[in-house]
This record gives C-alpha cells, structure tokens and sequence, in this order.
C-alpha cells in the first residue's frame, strides 16, 4: 500500500524528535532482527542479567521508529541501569491492526525463550502503551507467561476517542486533537469492529504490577484514570502519576527538566520495588 505524502511527511517530522536533545553518553545501540522484525538493543552487553525491558513507542499508530525514540530509550536505559529492547513494529496504514501486535507478541515469545529467568518489563508511551496493555491481554487469554512489571507513559488506551479530558483538555494539550486522534485509529482500525481493536474493550487479566504516568495538560488525561480504575480489579499494585502542566509524553521533548528527572526516578523506583 502506497501511503500519501501527509503521512510521509508527518513520519519524518516525528523521527526529528529523536534529535531533540542528545543521547544518553555510553550507551551503546546495536540493531538485531528477531522474528523478521527490527529490533534495536539499548546496552545489550553490560546488564542483561535478571531485569531487561521492552519498549514499544508511540505515534498514533502510524508514526515512530528507533529515529525518533532513540534519545529517550537511551536515557532510560541509562538512568535505569538495565538493557532496553526496541520494537520497530508494523505501521498503519501499510500494516493495520492486528500486524503490530503480532509482530510484538512474536519478538516477546522470543525473548522469554531466550531469557527464561528474566524479569521483563514491559514500557510503552501513547499507543504503544495501548499495545503494551493488549499484548498483556492477548498473553493472559492464550495463558502465557506475563511481564513482571508494566510502565505506561501518557498512554492512548480509549481509541473510541470518547472520554472528558478530549474536550476539557483541548485548549491545553499542545501536541493532540480529537480530530486527529480519531483519524489515526481509523487508520489503525481499518475494516475492524471497534470494540474488537480497542485496549481498554479487551482487557484481560491478571495484570502485573503498573505505573501509570500522564501530564495534566493532556486530553488523554483521562485515559490513564481509565486503565488506572481497570487494572486495580486484575492487581493492588497499580499507580498513577499525575505531572501538573505537563504535555503529552514530555519526556520526549525533554529529558533534562525538572519533571522528566522526576519521571525518571519515580519509573526506577516502582521496578526496583
């Protein structure tokens, strides 16, 4: 499928936020293909021991690549201490629901063979956050091993597009739209029902423990109390953070602020906990 120039161009406006401030000093990138799909390593080779983490990005869906997530999965990698594997999964519309979550769930199998005895970390931010919480779902009903742990940032979990915080929030989100929002699901969507692709329609428990992180400034607001109400039925150890005057994902903008510092210490303590 040929996409159109918007698209195209959109794709590479949002790689440019992987240039938005410097990597992380030492960490060391290393490109691997599990599965016939892209995979990139973040530190492979100092600290694959009992923790490593997976890392889904985010984009509507449509949009990012290790050029866009390389700047801040190398900084997580860092200050966290732990190996981080990136997932280049299927974009749509090339590739709608359900490619990326195969793609995700095949690179997952893959790793818990490889790494019996790891715990894994499951992190995502916007959809990939989403996709995170449907690959769970999708492990659980096939009764598969599980991640330990699972870190949600500014996640886009409703993809119905019809919670408060879209209007209430409008005015003050920066980065999203409604309008936008629903367009990209449609992409993603495609001939699907709905109800069928939606994360939060097809949760499917039990769930490991979960940080949820989300700025107060975003109409997805509402999305993270969503999960956050969801999850506490499936786990007691279910958080969520609310970063006053914060964007959309604003540690993509800017890992060195005062609240990105924060983010990145309140995300080592609950994996470490």
């Amino acid at each position: 499928m040929l996409i159109n120039n918007k698209i195209y161009n959109s794709r590479k406006n949002f790689d440019k936020l992987g240039i938005a401030y410097e990597k992380a000093e030492n960490v060391i990138i290393k490109r691997e293909v599990i599965e016939d799909i892209n995979c990139y390593w973040f530190n492979k080779n100092e600290s694959v021991n009992s923790k490593l983490i997976i890392y889904l990005h985010g984009g509507c869906f449509v949009f990012g690549s290790i050029q866009s997530h390389q700047s801040l999965v190398s900084h997580i990698s860092k200050h966290l201490a732990l190996p981080v594997l990136f997932i280049e999964y299927s974009l749509a519309p090339e590739k709608p629901f359900p490619f990326s979550l195969d793609d995700i769930q095949k690179v997952y199998e893959n790793i818990i063979f490889q790494y019996p005895e790891n715990d894994i970390i499951f992190m995502g931010d916007s959809a990939g956050a989403g996709l995170a919480v449907s690959v769970l779902s999708r492990l659980n009903k096939k009764g598969n091993k599980i991640p330990s742990c699972l870190v949600l940032l500014s996640p886009w979990i409703d993809l119905s597009c019809s919670n408060n915080s879209l209007l209430i929030n409008a005015n003050f989100d920066p980065i999203l739209t409604k309008k936008g929002l629903e367009y990209y699901a449609s992409l993603y969507v495609k001939e699907h029902n709905l109800s069928e692709v939606n994360p939060i329609e097809n949760i499917s428990g039990p769930f490991p423990p979960t940080l949820i992180l989300v700025g107060s400034r975003e109409i997805l607001l509402d999305d993270s109390k969503s999960i956050y109400y969801k999850l506490l039925g499936f786990q007691n150890k279910v958080k969520l953070s609310i970063y006053d005057n914060q964007n959309h994902v604003w540690m993509l903008e800017n890992i060195h602020t005062k609240e990105s510092k924060k983010t990145l210490k309140e995300i080592k303590w609950f994996i470490a906990d």
